[in-house]
């Protein structure tokens, strides 16, 4: 029940920053490091844990409980000017259908250092902050139309920032990433007219008439978005996410035209839809 995920806290002054991401995976690829030099990453998984679960990225009086799974893969290790650099790749997901990737960046890291928060660019929390912050952005789109416009602003903020460092390997091309993600308006919208069509259905007593509305307003952002964008990775890892849960919301409100649409537009999932026309 996506509206009920947020929890208002009227009395703000007894209110207690807690973090977003309340389960946080992390798994490291160490295998192209050798072992004399693994004894710079002592701890380092609980560092990257304790980040998330113990800082607060999301600055209204509200609160969320996400997943992040975050996947590291260590590259190289090389010295610049007598410190350590290393040299990795990562990949953030929430386990549904939202996961960016982030190719080769560099960052400076020391044994048992502890990562701080703070607004000042860092070439390594930086980066936690600016895919913390796009998964935050894609969240709030869900609850409202165009809703997490603040926090893909505070993700392109960062990247600016960080393809002028002396980190900035591959920031610009992150800035332009993030950029688009944030013009892509009918993927947007898509995603929001979905779950405000499932907030309609899990509401007491059912919203039927609103339901109705958004999930056509969805299907017509299904055909909108293919006529701009085509089979797409975006909307491919959504459908991947939540073609059961279309399948089930198009059975309630008996809205065949999109099972036969998404039957041959999306092939890959169309044993899910093939469950529309059963019983």
């Amino acid at each position: 029940m996506k509206l009920y995920k947020i929890i208002i806290l009227f009395i703000t002054t007894l209110s207690v920053c807690t973090s977003q991401f309340s389960n946080v995976l992390v798994d490291i690829d160490y295998s192209n490091i050798s072992e004399n030099e693994m004894f710079i990453f002592e701890n380092f998984d609980d560092e990257i844990r304790s980040y998330f679960k113990n800082n607060y990225f999301f600055d209204d009086p509200d609160q969320l409980e996400l997943t992040l799974d975050i996947h590291f893969v260590i590259e190289n290790i090389y010295d610049r000017g007598g410190e350590k650099v290393i040299s990795a790749q990562v990949l953030f997901s929430n386990q549904k259908d939202q996961h960016h990737y982030s190719k080769s960046f560099d960052f400076s890291h020391n044994r048992g250092e502890a990562l701080y928060k703070t607004e000042m660019f860092h070439p390594l929390t930086s980066l936690l902050n600016c895919f913390a912050y796009l998964q935050i952005a894609y969240e709030l789109d869900t609850y409202e139309y165009l809703g997490g416009n603040k926090y893909f602003l505070k993700a392109q903020n960062i990247a600016s920032d960080a393809k002028n460092s002396s980190f900035s390997r591959n920031w610009q091309s992150r800035l332009k990433k993030i950029r688009k993600q944030t013009e892509q308006n009918i993927y947007r919208e898509l995603r929001y007219n979905f779950w405000v069509s499932q907030d309609a259905l899990d509401h007491s007593p059912i919203k039927l008439e609103e339901a109705e509305k958004f999930f056509n307003e969805f299907y017509i952002t299904l055909i909108d978005y293919d006529e701009y964008y085509g089979y797409s990775k975006p909307l491919i890892q959504f459908l991947n996410a939540y073609s059961y849960e279309i399948m089930q919301t198009a059975k309630i409100l008996t809205f065949q035209k999109i099972i036969d649409y998404l039957s041959i537009y999306d092939e890959q999932n169309s044993v899910i839809y093939q469950k529309y026309y059963q019983d």
